[in-house]
């Protein structure tokens, strides 16, 4: 199977500053200077990018102006719907955000404290467990983890119920001692989802609702209540398929028709929302209309280091500018979609970046853009091509016997050596069924020269040798899959690749 990241990544950052007042916003300078010459900086960047077939939404506004905006790439493939601020996004961990923010509003409305403990909602937890804080839940210093057992599969699996979640999450062992250390963990804002319901006595979608979506306009957020349709919807592909269909893994939305939104999700991640919603929450969130000034300042301040240089907020990531001034930022995704988002608090500086095609390098696209607030001189490297994508292009432009030097290509392009054997045999794949055979067949002996011990694309060479009448050297890759195979715990291909040379050397 490709491997995947699944797990967003935090920005890093350091202590966020009060939240600047009015005449102070008025009185600095916007760092990106004149706004055209950043918004062409920008389209260069991403015109670039998407000259790679790399898909996504950017946007970036200062003090409520938008300075750049653009979607590149389709929400649906198959009707040609168009990415655009309507758009409806899974955004992934950004969902932490507005988990804390609905925790604030409960702050401010007296009905519970970021110093309680657990015990204190939850009387039968255990003695390990009772003194966790809600302030350690939400800056991911509960010493509760997802490597655990507490917190088992993804947002696909089937339906988790609450009771399920918390008796799985109870009885798993702590990684380290409430408070000691930063261990970034969903199961901890799930708990937080669940403290959200019993305080308010509502689902933790309907007071979200209520308390943080309606107030800052934001109709188009959320699991089940948001306003959404087909032509809004955006469906994730995943990137190692260049067939649309088969690349196409639909709109998750569909679900939660039926099925309410599972424990392994609620509150941590999967809220689903337009850019135009998300502009609308930093709106919100710099005019003061969700929270109290005591409760924002808390709310965007960094307390927990999780890296050198970064500080964790409530639901934020927190850096500093080079002006010395605060910086949230935080993504989140599935491997399918991306979302990142970045504010510069005092400067009321916006970059948002979403897409529904998701891979590492594509999600560098919206720190990229930060870093060239402050730096009138950083041009980046355009996002390249998926791996997949771009092995086919160069097959598609060499002669065959270029083959050998496609992984030097390759590391030139990406600055690492191919990391998966799926991905060559994805795009040999691609290449056999769209019939460039001599092509397929070069990268699949490319594949185990750079993967030898693998068993398997032995065994798949041997099908290549087939389809081309090259029966003995068939017989070859199947006899050294079987060898390779016998070293490991289970080897699925080898009775099969028995069977397979009976019937080679019988039909000689």
């Amino acid at each position: 199977m490709l491997k995947q990241i699944v797990m967003p990544v935090i920005a890093v950052g350091a202590v966020v500053c009060a939240v600047a007042t009015a005449s102070s916003l008025d009185q600095r300078p916007s760092p990106i200077g004149e706004h055209a010459a950043f918004a062409e900086r920008v389209e260069r960047y991403f015109a670039a990018s998407a000259e790679n077939q790399v898909p996504g939404l950017i946007h970036v506004s200062v003090a409520g102006e938008t300075v750049f905006e653009r979607g590149y790439g389709l929400a649906n493939r198959a009707t040609g719907q168009p990415i655009d601020r309507h758009t409806i996004f899974d955004i992934g961990s950004l969902t932490k955000q507005f988990t804390a923010a609905a925790i604030m509003v409960l702050v401010d409305r007296g009905m519970l404290s970021t110093d309680d403990t657990l015990d204190e909602y939850f009387p039968d937890i255990p003695a390990d467990k009772a003194s966790i804080t809600l302030h350690q839940l939400l800056t991911h210093s509960s010493g509760l983890s997802d490597e655990t057992g507490g917190f088992e599969g993804n947002d696909r699996d089937p339906y988790l119920s609450r009771e399920a979640f918390l008796t799985a999450l109870f009885a798993s062992p702590l990684n380290a001692a409430p408070g000691e250390r930063f261990e970034y963990t969903n199961a901890g804002y799930s708990l937080l989802a669940a403290i959200i319901e019993d305080v308010s006595g509502q689902g933790y979608e309907a007071f979200l609702r209520e308390a943080v979506l309606e107030p800052a306009g934001m109709d188009h957020t959320g699991y089940q209540t948001l306003d959404w349709s087909a032509d809004t919807a955006a469906h994730g592909y995943f990137w190692p398929f260049l067939d649309p269909e088969r690349a196409d893994r639909g709109v998750f939305l569909t679900r939660w028709v039926a099925e309410p939104v599972s424990w392994r999700l609620r509150g941590n991640g999967g809220l689903h929302a337009s850019l135009e919603d998300l502009v609308r929450w930093h709106r919100a969130l710099q005019d003061g209309v969700i929270l109290s000034p005591q409760s924002m300042e808390r709310y965007q301040t960094g307390y927990v280091p999780f890296s050198e240089d970064g500080l964790y907020a409530y639901g934020w990531g927190v850096r500093t500018s080079p002006a010395g001034t605060p910086v949230l930022t935080h993504n989140g995704g599935n491997g399918i979609f991306f979302a990142w988002i970045g504010r510069f608090i005092e400067e009321d500086i916006l970059i948002i970046h979403l897409t529904n095609e998701a891979r590492d390098i594509l999600e560098q696209a919206g720190p990229n853009v930060r870093d060239m607030v402050y730096d009138a001189s950083f041009e980046p490297s355009p996002v390249p091509p998926s791996p997949v994508r771009e092995i086919v292009r160069y097959a598609q432009s060499n002669p065959v016997d270029a083959a050998s030097e496609l992984n030097a290509h390759y590391q030139r392009l990406y600055g690492y050596s191919v990391e998966y054997p799926d991905i060559i045999n994805l795009a040999a794949r691609h290449l056999g069924e769209t019939g460039d055979e001599a092509w397929a067949l070069a990268l699949m002996e490319l594949n185990v020269e750079l993967f030898p011990h693998d068993g398997l694309l032995h065994y798949s060479l041997a099908d290549a040798y087939v389809a081309q009448g090259r029966n003995e050297e068939a017989v070859d890759a199947l006899r050294r899959s079987i060898a390779l195979g016998a070293e490991e715990e289970v080897c699925d291909w080898c009775e099969p690749a028995r069977a397979a040379i009976q019937s080679l050397e019988a039909n000689d």
